[in-house]
């Protein structure tokens, strides 16, 4: 009976650490591989379509 127990909330301990734990180590890789996310391709439309506007196109 005990030992049931002990395996259960070892069994849930490992999985509540796992949830908590593998965002985190995705946003820790995220930050030192440079940053955020990459822009959207929405994001990088708009950026051009700005950047043609206002004469900044790239050389």
């Amino acid at each position: 009976m005990i030992m049931g127990e002990l395996v259960a909330g070892v069994l849930s301990g490992l999985l509540v650490g796992a949830c908590v734990t593998y965002p985190l180590v995705l946003w820790l890789v995220s930050e030192v591989r440079g940053g955020g996310l990459p822009p959207s391709r929405r994001e990088r439309r708009a950026r051009a379509e700005l950047d043609a506007f206002f004469g900044r196109e790239k050389a």
